[in-house]
Formats: structure tokens, C-alpha cells, sequence
């Protein structure tokens, strides 16, 4: 049987790192919930409304909490379900499913977000992708790896202005194959 809980301002009810066999729904007061921002490093801190759940993702799929559950006011109520009682509690209630997807489709969006923010600011061109994967080849002594990337850096940009220098290590690259490095 669900449970209600009451906390009080600064009351922890789960952290990061907790093994998560609980979903609770904000009943009244306050909850926040802090996590680390995957691009920056920095918390932050999303509000939970009465009527909402957290806690889901972990539980349901049995991994460790990714936030801490923070509650931000006297007198906060949460009912905590089982994993057993809130999969009842969803199949009887299709409202609930619902509200879970809108609220899955809202993190995903946010995810999806961070990551193009991510690779948009590390995408390289593929003729400068493939000379620095080279040059790191033979920098790391990794010969046969290095002779085959610039190989192929001058089958793909043969004109190109960094041809000659991709053609030099190869051929430091082959030197280096040659004397059994």
C-alpha cells in the first residue's frame, strides 16, 4: 500500500548514486530536484508541481538515482510507491501513462539538445578529422595505423593543402614500419 511521507524543508529524500526502489508523487509543499548538467558540470535544479511523480526513470529501470530529491518546504507530502504498486497504479490508470510520456518526450528534447549543443561545437571536417587522427597515430608510435590513415588522406584530398605534410608522414610513418618500430 502507498505510503504518504512527510518531510521538512532541506529533508533529502533520495540522492545520486542511491539504488532506486521507490517513485513517489508530490502530494503538497515543495521538491526540487538536482542533477548535474552533462555539458557545463554545473547542478541544476528543476521544480516538482503537486500531482507530479519522480523518481520513475531509475526505478523502473533499475538503475541508480541520477539526482538528488531535495525538499524546499515545511511540511512537504510525497506518497512513495513499491515499483510493484506504482505499475499497478499505471495500468489502471492511462492518465498517469500519459502524463509520464509528456514528461519523458520534455528530458528527451532537453537531452537531445545538450547533445547536437555538444557535437555542433566538436564537429572537424572529415580531410581535417583524418589528418589528426593521423598525425595522433604518430605521435603515439602506432606506425601501421598512421601509414594507413595518411595512405588514405592522400586517396581522398590528393590536392589538398595539407597533402604534403600528410605525405611526409607517411613516409616517417613507413620509415619507422621498415626498421621494425
Amino acid at each position: 500500500m502507498p505510503k504518504p511521507l512527510q518531510f521538512n524543508n532541506g529533508s533529502l529524500i533520495y540522492y545520486a548514486g542511491e539504488e532506486a526502489n521507490k517513485i513517489y508523487i508530490l502530494q503538497s509543499g515543495k521538491v526540487s530536484l538536482v542533477y548535474t548538467d552533462i555539458e557545463t558540470g554545473e547542478n541544476v535544479r528543476g521544480s516538482v508541481q503537486p500531482g507530479e511523480f519522480f523518481g520513475v526513470k531509475s526505478a523502473l529501470g533499475h538503475f541508480p538515482r541520477e539526482e538528488n530529491a531535495i525538499v524546499m518546504a515545511n511540511n512537504t507530502v510525497v506518497v512513495a510507491f513499491t515499483i510493484p504498486e506504482f505499475e499497478a497504479l499505471a495500468m489502471s490508470n492511462t492518465r498517469i501513462i500519459l502524463k509520464m510520456l509528456k514528461v519523458f518526450s520534455n528530458q528527451l528534447r532537453r537531452v537531445h539538445a545538450q547533445v547536437a549543443s555538444l557535437t555542433k561545437s566538436e564537429s572537424v571536417e572529415p580531410e581535417e578529422g583524418l589528418l589528426a587522427l593521423g598525425n595522433k597515430y604518430l605521435k603515439n608510435k602506432r606506425y601501421a595505423y598512421a601509414q594507413y590513415v595518411f595512405s588514405r588522406y592522400l586517396i581522398h584530398y590528393p590536392t589538398s593543402a595539407n597533402a604534403k605534410q600528410a605525405e611526409k608522414n607517411l613516409q616517417l610513418a613507413e620509415a619507422a614500419i621498415a626498421k621494425g618500430r
